[in-house]
């Protein structure tokens, strides 16, 4: 099934339009986790970014960042099924693959809340590393909105994929978990903040050093 989301000022003419078939995926929209990037993305967007969607889903983020004026947006997940999934709602939204690249990348943590179930065709597929955007692979914007462990876990692999003074942005959290992401991940961001909805969070900040893995 179909579904439209909007994102603007009381959803207006002038409101985002992002058509949607979630499928199995994560995200649609509607959670307060997804709502918090959403805005995340809104306010820090200016133009020109390259994005990568670390847990793409059904690859929402990656497409509104698009619409927000990103020139690239690269979403990688563990799971055929959303990577699939991305792509049909980047078509949906007409949105070609000249701006958004989807990955399959294998991981012992879990990316998404998905099944496991798989695509008979995944494009971008690449199961070992997150595939190079530019020479020295670095983002300007690296969003993450998957839970707790996986960005406790991959903390290091997400931080070497974005430039220095890139904006990292963490989600998929409860605000009582906030502080063990801020402790994770304070070694390597600056000007940390926390945005809340209901009872999630969202934290992001500058990096502020490049890592040996970089």
């Amino acid at each position: 099934m179909e579904s439209q989301q909007s994102f603007g000022a009381d959803q207006d003419a002038q409101a985002t339009n992002i058509i949607l078939n979630p499928g199995h995926a994560f995200g649609t929209g509607e959670h307060a986790s997804t709502k918090l990037c959403l805005s995340f993305l809104h306010g820090c967007i200016t133009g020109g970014e390259y994005i990568l969607d670390y847990g793409t889903g059904s690859g929402i983020l990656a497409i509104a960042a698009l619409k927000f004026g990103a020139s690239l947006a690269v979403g990688v997940d563990i799971d055929a099924e959303a990577i699939a999934s991305a792509y049909q709602n980047a078509a949906l939204n007409n949105i070609g693959p000249d701006r958004i690249q989807l990955q399959l990348i294998a991981s012992e943590n879990t990316l998404s809340s998905t099944g496991d179930g798989t695509s008979e065709v995944v494009k971008g597929e690449n199961t070992s590393e997150i595939q190079t955007v530019t020479d020295k692979d670095k983002y300007d914007v690296v969003i993450a909105n998957i839970l707790l462990n996986p960005l406790l876990d991959n903390a290091e692999k997400i931080i070497s994929c974005a430039k220095l003074g890139a904006i990292v942005a963490l989600s998929g959290i409860l605000s009582k978990q906030v502080h063990q992401i801020i402790k994770r991940y304070s070694p390597f961001l600056e000007g940390i903040e926390v945005c809340k909805m209901d009872d999630w969070a969202c934290v992001s900040g500058r990096k502020s050093r490049n890592l040996d893995a970089c």
